[in-house]
């Protein structure tokens, strides 16, 4: 059964729901087209960089639909913050769940055979 959760943004219920890998790619390819829908492509440090008002006003009602431009305006930080935060939460827990079992056993491995930083 797909996961899903309601935040409130701008006084409107917003129902998050996961979405089939599928749909992930196709929003990743539509968000970021030079990503041809493949997370890695995605350059963290361009986007990061290039972060201002109309990438909220652009790229979020991509996400969700439900929100307008109005609504972007008008929401709090803390709103949105929320609402990407259960994105990630109902499209991605497993996939953070894996991570870090596997971030800690690359770490064991890597100071086993000494190539850890120090």
């Amino acid at each position: 059964m797909a996961r899903s959760k309601i935040v409130t943004v701008n006084e409107k219920n917003i129902i998050i729901r996961e979405k089939r890998i599928g749909e992930l790619e196709t929003l990743v390819k539509e968000l970021f087209p030079e990503s041809k829908g493949k997370l890695s492509e995605i350059d963290l440090n361009e986007l990061l960089g290039n972060v201002n008002f109309s990438l909220l006003y652009d790229k979020l009602p991509k996400i969700f639909p439900e929100l307008t431009k109005d609504d972007m305006k008008n929401a709090y930080m803390s709103e949105l913050e929320a609402i990407l935060g259960a994105f990630v939460d109902v499209n991605f827990r497993g996939f953070k769940r894996l991570l870090q079992p596997l971030m800690s056993i690359s770490q064991m491995i890597l100071t086993q055979t000494g190539l850890a930083r120090k």
